[in-house]
């Protein structure tokens, strides 16, 4: 693809990224702790989009979760499981001024004087396809409704029988801190992980592409520009196809429509900076314009996830290695 083109290609996909839907984009949390109300798990923003992971053993069961809101302000969570089975949890909202709704577990703690909101779970027919992370998930119970009061609330997730993970999506004001962003490809794996994959199968395209690169850069003796831009290429080229590779698992069984055509700009956007990477990386003359290109590539790499992160950080450091190859003595 000439170079003008494949830069085209780049600008559209990264708009189509940066265009994504804000209902798409939570902020994930991996909760350790919540077994009874007294150290439930505290959310200090429960306004902020939050989608927090969790496990609960076989029942009866529950995990605890804990938020401090204003008069007004929208109590807004949903509860969703990656597989359809025996594991079908339920929530129970408590606080001040809520009227009671539904039967509240036997099992289930709730602070004296606190009035009740019990959803049952509910395992839909099909899944959904979510796009962000990508992955498909079966939507079980809903909560929305305005606080009635100033307090302190708790959110329980509670199971009678099987055990199992499951996601809580918490919260309905999309934002990121610089932080999240640039972890967030570290936790997709780990998200898919929860959901009951096996490393080995997560990581296999990057493992593929890398293996046959480091086939391809051995063959001769490269300069250090050269070797580590290449790899950040490959890294980047690695991830892609992670991403395409979830794609096609999440897609199967669910009706993506639309939203497919977002997750494929997660993907391909990845591939397209990892071959750019390695155009720049293989050129004969290395100067400040290469240079620069590199640390261009590593920048777009780091704010649409492509590379595992290390990725970024090569191609940046590229930019700094003698360009000059080294040949046997």
């Amino acid at each position: 693809m000439p170079p003008s083109r494949r830069h085209a290609a780049i600008a559209v996909l990264l708009a189509a990224l940066l265009a994504a839907p804000p209902a798409l984009a939570h902020a994930p949390l991996f909760a350790r702790d919540g077994s009874s109300p007294d150290p439930a798990f505290v959310i200090e923003d429960p306004a902020k989009s939050w989608v927090i992971y969790g496990t609960l053993p076989d029942g009866p069961a529950a995990r605890y979760y804990r938020f401090r809101m204003e008069e007004g302000e929208r109590i807004y969570a949903t509860l969703q499981v990656p597989r359809a089975g025996g594991f079908v949890p339920g929530m129970v909202l408590a606080g001040p001024g809520i009227e009671r709704s539904g039967t509240i577990p036997p099992y289930v703690e709730v602070p004296e004087g606190a009035g009740t909101i019990t959803v049952p779970g509910r395992l839909p027919e099909q899944p959904e396809y979510e796009p962000f992370t990508p992955s498909k998930l079966y939507r079980l119970a809903r909560i929305d409704t305005p606080a009635p009061a100033a307090g302190d609330y708790t959110l329980a997730v509670y199971t009678s029988g099987e055990g199992g993970n499951y996601a809580l999506a918490l919260g309905y004001v999309e934002s990121f801190t610089v932080g999240e962003w640039i972890r967030i490809p570290v936790d997709v794996a780990a998200i898919h992980r929860h959901e009951g994959q096996p490393l080995l199968l997560i990581f296999a395209p990057m493992i593929a592409v890398l293996a046959i690169g480091a086939a391809l850069l051995l063959r001769r003796r490269r300069s250090l520009f050269t070797l580590s831009g290449a790899i950040a290429g490959l890294l980047f080229i690695g991830s892609g196809a992670m991403t395409l590779m979830q794609t096609a698992i999440a897609a199967a069984g669910t009706n993506p429509g639309a939203a497919l055509l977002l997750t494929l700009a997660f993907g391909l956007i990845p591939v397209l900076l990892g071959v750019s990477a390695l155009l720049v990386a293989f050129r004969r003359h290395i100067g400040a314009g290469e240079r620069i290109a590199m640390v261009a590539l590593g920048v777009l790499a780091l704010v649409t996830w492509a590379g595992l992160v290390v990725g970024p950080l090569l191609a940046v450091v590229a930019a700094t290695l003698p360009a000059r190859r080294h040949t046997p003595s």
